[in-house]
């Protein structure tokens, strides 16, 4: 293998490797980036064995060849070159011979016929979507997803067709038991229902990653057991979590009794500074809704508390709640619009937020008891 890649192409290769590798595998094969030269150029592939990223990059390919290199080691490389061209080298010895400028790196490989092979995906039934739809709709789902829990069901978001005014969307939900996110987008073509269609946190991530910057349509497809995302020159295969996601239209209220309208960007900078002081295990503000207004308040042992009034436009009565200030911050952060309506029942019931400027989302969290 002998080619020639722009040293800003290949750093941008080995950087989509790097949140996909596995940093402490069980094999060693698993650390590495897998490199295929061929006259089309040169394709990268990483992989931790449940999502798997193929990505092709423009190079002046020599000699074809093949080889696997730990990903981090030659990121770490690449990202210090000093030229602009870099030439990879296959060399007898068995190592990746790296040249840029006056550096010269001899990096030891893996044998490429142990990269384990991308099982194949039945693409048959595939929607289409614009990205920046998906890029939204991740956005608004990626955060509330529960990082690890052993409830395994709410370690991905749910994926499910429906319908609205504008025809067929696709729709994502996650959610940690704390609060709840549901966002969703049109397409064209067949989305086809597997048995578990739970896309895993991590693979949201590096879906979202991988779509920065891409503005044309997307390719998704789904099978049984894994899910497959196209787009020029970049492919994702993400394995399905098997488990079953919570039934989340129960946690939905079915109606509400009060109802509260506040300009988002203001409800989110007076949360943050009132958070400062919030109780450290929960971030527990005060919310006192009345016609006067909202009143925010916190207060932390031998720190201090503070207060800051919001103005609101309220429908019902009074009420006196308490939220996890970071909870309501990071949905407000996801939002566009600028006003944004919470709809309340009791004090403990779930409070629903919703973005005046958009149908396509919806967003729950739960309160937390005040002291």
């Amino acid at each position: 293998m002998d080619l020639l890649i722009h040293r800003d192409e290949l750093v941008r290769a080995l950087a989509r490797a790097q949140g996909i590798v596995e940093k402490r595998p069980t094999l060693q094969i698993l650390s590495a980036v897998h490199l295929q030269a061929t006259a089309e150029g040169l394709r990268a592939t990483a992989t931790d064995k449940t999502m798997t990223v193929i990505a092709d990059y423009q190079a002046t390919v020599r000699t074809p060849g093949e080889v696997a290199v730990d990903a981090s080691n030659f990121f770490q490389v690449a990202k210090v070159l000093s030229g602009d061209i870099v030439t990879l080298t296959l060399i007898d010895s068995g190592r990746l011979e790296v040249r840029c400028g006056a550096s010269v790196f001899k990096l030891a490989t893996f044998n490429a016929a142990d990269f384990p092979v991308t099982p194949a995906l039945d693409q048959a039934r595939a929607l289409m979507m614009e990205a920046g739809a998906l890029r939204r709709v991740i956005d608004r789902v990626h955060f509330a997803v529960a990082p690890d829990d052993n409830r395994y069901g709410l370690n991905g978001a749910h994926v499910e067709d429906t319908a609205a005014a504008t025809g067929a969307v696709v729709r994502f939900v996650g959610t940690d038991g704390n609060r709840l996110c549901w966002a969703q987008a049109p397409y064209t073509g067949e989305l086809g229902i597997g048995r578990k269609m739970l896309l895993p946190r991590k693979g949201l991530g590096e879906i979202r990653k991988l779509l920065e910057g891409y503005e044309g349509e997307v390719s998704l497809a789904f099978g049984d057991r894994a899910a497959l995302l196209q787009f020029p020159g970049v492919m994702v295969h993400v394995r399905l979590l098997e488990a079953d996601f919570p039934d989340y239209r129960q946690v939905l209220p079915a109606s509400y009794k009060r109802r509260v309208l506040v300009d988002r960007e203001a409800l989110r900078e007076a949360l943050r500074r009132v958070s400062i002081l919030a109780t450290d295990a929960t971030n527990s503000v005060r919310f006192q809704f009345s016609s006067e207004g909202l009143v925010l308040t916190a207060r932390k042992a031998d720190a201090g508390d503070v207060r800051e009034d919001v103005a609101i436009e309220l429908s019902g009565e009074p009420i006196a709640m308490g939220f996890n200030a970071r909870f309501v911050i990071e949905v407000l952060s996801v939002m566009e619009g600028g006003r944004v309506a919470l709809e309340l029942g009791e004090a403990l019931a779930p409070c629903i937020l919703k973005d005046m400027d958009d149908d396509n989302a919806l967003f729950v969290v739960m309160p937390v008891r005040l002291d």
